[in-house]
């Protein structure tokens, strides 16, 4: 059931802090911020008005926890989001499908049958369904990110309606759950059967984004990385997109598919797939987001 709560004292805290407009505390705490195109390093000052930055955040104390965070912020007046597909034989970790399509940035997407390697959510991609819902239950995808010649959309729905309307949209991603929609912050799944450890234990986690200044954001939070990542669970996810300042978030599919991708300086989280805090432990995956140079 979905209910409106309020933020947590520490992501209240986090918002006041130093930044009565709600600018994200990730850009004075950054350990490295830089530009999308370039690459080049940009000062907080400066990165607050650029259309495209990315960097990462390192903390020991969120949550209790040392977390890393890392992020893409891009204006979508001047990037653009490409949802991109290659199922079965064609699938392939988010950086080889990014710079296969030509991508800046990029973000794996939903969540997909791992032996087949094909989506199990409704993904709709350059006009054409991919792939169909497959869930049913407390667990069915209610949200979606949406790309078409009017923008970019995080919408809160059931996946039920897409398969109805979704000849409408051009690109569409399922997934699950929707955190923020217009404001309005949700809460799930602390007593859904056979999904308490999804949503109630620490897991890497991605998440897609729009903030009040119509800012697109990629985000992945690394985990099951003891002394570096803990993870969060969705409860925690759906407060670090308040302490961002988003005002609509979906969670992507997470755990060992969390990977985050510029050109600049290649994956910049800690996939976990190979059980090392590095770089180098992506997971093959049939669909992502891409960020593109131009709608």
């Amino acid at each position: 059931m979905k209910t409106r709560i309020a933020f947590s004292a520490i992501a209240a805290a986090l918002i006041c802090m130093g930044c009565s407009q709600r600018e994200p505390s990730f850009f004075d705490n950054a350990t490295y911020l830089c530009d999308l195109e370039t690459g080049a390093p940009l000062s907080p000052s400066k990165a607050l008005k650029a259309d495209g930055v990315y960097g990462q955040w390192l903390t020991d104390g969120l949550f209790d926890s040392p977390q890393a965070i890392s992020f893409v912020r891009i204006n979508p007046a001047v990037f653009g989001l490409d949802i991109i597909t290659a199922e079965g034989e064609k699938a392939d970790s988010t950086s080889a499908l990014c710079l296969k399509h030509g991508a800046v940035a990029g973000i794996n997407g939903s969540f997909f049958n791992m032996k087949e390697l094909v989506g199990i959510t409704f993904v709709k991609d350059d006009g054409f369904t991919v792939s169909e819902n497959s869930y049913a239950g407390s667990f069915h995808p209610h949200g979606a990110v949406i790309v078409n010649m009017d923008g970019i959309f995080i919408d809160a729905t059931d996946s039920l309606f897409y398969a109805s309307e979704g000849d409408y949209h051009r690109e569409l991603m399922e997934s699950n759950p929707i955190l923020i929609d217009e404001n309005q912050i949700f809460v799930y799944g602390e007593d859904t059967p056979g999904w308490e450890s999804f949503y109630n234990f620490r897991h890497p986690r991605s998440l897609i984004g729009q903030d009040a200044g119509g800012y697109i954001w990629l985000v992945v939070v690394d985990g099951r990385a003891k002394d570096n990542a803990a993870g969060m669970t969705i409860a925690q996810l759906t407060d670090l997109a308040g302490m961002i300042g988003l005002t609509d978030a979906l969670n992507l599919d997470g755990g060992g598919s969390s990977t985050l991708w510029t050109l600049p300086d290649g994956v910049i989280n800690h996939p976990c797939d190979n059980r090392r805090f590095d770089n180098e432990g992506q997971r093959i995956v049939p669909n992502i987001i891409a960020v593109t140079n131009c709608r």
